[in-house]
């Protein structure tokens, strides 16, 4: 293709949020087993990866580093919609644009001094539709529950609202844990992440069809960029390619192992005849692809392609064998027998 010449264009899967409109990505239900099986009332949680798990969101500026900006309350009691608090900014400029219809129950803050963080419209042109509907997300909002004056006392009023200020209350962070601390709250604070790991291990259907998208984009990208595979490229052009093709089916490139070779300061010039391995990585709605090759450039030295070979036939007799309650023993067991009766190992 001439180096002008603009790509094709990627038809593009749904978009996350439509698989999200009705619920966030965790399965609620098992969350609330989790939560009675550890003997838990709720669950509160910041943490981006976490927030994002039991509400959809993640925040711009949660991905670019900045302390976190919402903050979720999940109670054991399946009566209790989740509970999200941020800032009437975040919640006006970041969230509202979302049109998730599961019932949340938003507690907004201010600034400090109870300053609003929504700007005043001075009137000068017609607002925007966008803009009215996140003016009247916010009101909605603050209607239902009046904003705190500040993050803490936000915090208190939610905790309060959905009875997690008494109890045993998992958390993810210290500041959550200061937070129950400096206001006295009856209840007993432990560490979240062991109930999180255990409500991660079965996905609901909206994850799974976030993580085959994911999944997808990322195979799809990772095949393209092996295209770039030629003598005379660099590994700096295919991490470049792999991360523009990732782009343009809705993903985020993470890194790309090339060669052996994960950091991507290093770089190396291709020559015919050689056999690398490329493992891409990518990220999208928060899940990841993985999807690792091996390239020749040229035609294969004659070890090569004995070796392939053989992989190819153990690979075979595994995939052929594989089933339900196989130890994973027993699968290497198989390939490397596989492999010494064809003779390619003693």
């Amino acid at each position: 293709m001439p180096a002008n010449t603009p790509a094709a264009p990627v038809a593009l899967a749904r978009s996350p949020a439509d698989i999200l409109r009705g619920a966030p990505p965790v399965d609620l239900e098992r969350a609330r087993e989790m939560m009675a099986r550890d003997g838990l009332d709720g669950l509160v949680v910041s943490l981006p990866i976490n927030a994002y798990h039991f509400s959809g969101y993640w925040p711009a500026t949660s991905r670019m580093g900045y302390v976190p900006n919402v903050t979720v309350l999940v109670s054991r009691d399946p009566q209790q919609p989740i509970s999200i608090l941020t800032a009437e900014f975040t919640y006006y400029y970041l969230l509202a644009d979302l049109p998730y219809e599961y019932p949340f129950r938003w507690f907004l803050c201010t600034a400090p001094g109870g300053a609003s963080l929504v700007f005043e419209d001075v009137g000068a042109e017609p607002l925007p539709d966008f803009e009215r509907r996140r003016r009247a997300a916010v009101q909605a909002a603050i209607q239902t529950q009046p904003a705190g004056a500040d993050a803490n006392a936000a915090v208190l009023k939610a905790l309060r609202a959905t009875g997690l200020d008494r109890g045993r209350i998992a958390v993810d962070s210290p500041g959550i844990e200061l937070a129950f601390v400096r206001a006295g709250l009856a209840a007993a604070v432990v560490p979240a992440e062991q109930t999180l790991q255990r409500i991660r291990l079965i996905k609901s259907p909206r994850e799974l069809e976030l993580m085959r998208m994911a999944a997808t984009a990322n195979m799809d990208a990772a095949l393209a960029a092996a295209a770039a595979a030629r003598a005379g490229a660099t590994y700096r052009e295919l991490r470049t390619s792999f991360y523009a093709e990732a782009a343009r089916r809705g993903n985020r490139g993470v890194f790309m192992v090339i060669g052996g070779m994960s950091a991507e300061g290093v770089d190396r010039t291709l020559r015919d005849g050689d056999a690398f391995l490329f493992d891409a990585v990518s990220e999208g709605a928060g899940y990841h692809g993985d999807f690792a090759r091996t390239l020749f450039v040229g035609e294969p030295a004659p070890s090569m392609r004995r070796a392939t070979r053989a992989m190819l036939l153990g690979w075979e007799a595994i995939r052929d064998a594989m089933r339900p309650g196989l130890r994973f023993s027993e699968i290497t067991a198989l390939g490397r027998e596989t492999v010494r009766k064809a003779g390619y190992v003693s």
